[in-house]
């Protein structure tokens, strides 16, 4: 028997005794609790990849849509972009005159962009097709908040999330562009690459 094995036998009483200090338990607890403010960067950090990831699974599904589908071309909704009937404007300028100006400069800026998707359609007709039932959706989907504003108690809250709608119409248009820009870049490459080899 080892000295060590030893002196543990005769002490044995004395080290059942001991208790850690609250000390001890308190830096414990903090070790195995992580901040409550870490957990919100982290949802925010998910939900931007969410986002980017749904933007990349939109132009995916735009992109298989031309290659197998050839549909006559439908015409883009100027619901967004037609101007907001009086009694909306009053009562958007009325909850927040910011605000306001934000929703005439985005749907002034959606309908220069759908403008310029709809020049591109004669290149592209079946890709501006997909294109357009997604910016449709998003575009039901503001006309309907649209519609709830003037009854909705949470005003600043349905104004917010139209703001958002335009927001998300915006940058899927410049995306549905980006892809249209693209595809004419490949075409082209491939066309000169074409044309080297003869």
């Amino acid at each position: 028997m080892s000295r060590f094995e030893q002196f543990m036998r005769d002490n044995r009483d004395a080290f059942d005794n001991a208790e850690p200090s609250e000390q001890i338990w308190k830096k414990l607890e903090q070790q195995l609790q992580p901040p409550a403010e870490k957990g919100k960067v982290i949802a925010m950090k998910y939900l931007k990849w969410s986002v980017a990831a749904a933007v990349v699974i939109l132009a995916g599904i735009g992109v298989f849509h031309i290659a197998t589908s050839k549909s006559p071309k439908p015409e883009m909704t100027a619901q967004t972009n037609a101007p907001e009937d009086s009694s909306t404007r009053k009562l958007i300028k009325e909850i927040n005159p910011q605000q306001a100006e934000e929703v005439y400069h985005f749907t002034r800026l959606i309908e220069l962009k759908q403008q310029e998707l709809e020049n591109m359609s004669k290149d592209h007709p079946e890709l501006y097709q997909q294109f357009v039932t997604d910016i449709n959706k998003l575009d039901s989907s503001y006309n309907s908040l649209k519609k709830e504003l003037p009854d909705n108690p949470n005003r600043e809250q349905l104004l917010e999330a139209m703001i958002m709608n335009l927001r998300l119409q915006t940058e899927l248009l410049n995306r549905q562009l980006q892809v249209i820009q693209n595809v004419k870049e490949v075409k082209n490459n491939d066309h000169e690459s074409n044309t080297k080899s003869i």
